[in-house]
This record gives structure tokens, sequence and C-alpha cells, in this order.
């Protein structure tokens, strides 16, 4: 089977990170690595560990209360509307005037 060109390097932990995450570039690069898959067993490990921890992270996310991300979202409203308002004084020095 040959290698297509952007896949010389054999990275088990890079191109499944890619494979796992959709980012392998092109149809014919992705079909070489399914087939590959079958033969390489740290690919195929490596494309497992990567789906367990995609899993994994999914399913252990909490979602903030709805009272902390008010809180959250009002205090980030408060500092954007403050630096609007507080303009940067570039160039003034105390005591001169430009």
């Amino acid at each position: 089977m040959m290698t297509p060109r952007r896949m010389r390097t054999h990275d088990p932990e890079r191109n499944a990170a890619e494979y796992v995450s959709g980012e392998m570039g092109g149809r014919r690069v992705r079909r070489w690595f399914n087939a590959h898959l079958l033969e390489c067993e740290d690919c195929w490990r490596e494309v497992l560990l990567g789906r367990l921890g995609r899993r994994l992270a999914t399913d252990i996310r909490e979602v903030a209360p709805s009272s902390l991300r008010d809180r959250v979202r009002a205090v980030i409203a408060v500092e954007s509307r403050d630096a609007v308002e507080r303009p940067r004084r570039r160039g003034l020095r105390r005591g001169r005037r430009q």
C-alpha cells in the first residue's frame, strides 16, 4: 500500500489525533489511514485512546449553574463597558502638554 505524501512520517499519536478530530486532510488520505488502521496496532491504539479521551471529556464536563453564569456575564459586561468608557491616554505625560 502506497503512503500518501502528506503521511510520509509514521507518527501514530499525531496521525490518530488528526483522524479523530476530523482534521485529517483529503478523502484519499483518510481512506489510506482507514486501511492503515487494520494493519498498524500503534495507530489503532492511539485512535481508540483519542476517542475514549474525547468521550470522557464530554461526559465529565459540568455545566455551570445559571446563577454563576449570570454573575460571570455581568462582570464581563461591566469590565467591557468600563474599558470602552475609559479611553487610554497615550502620549501625555504629567505636567506636559502636547
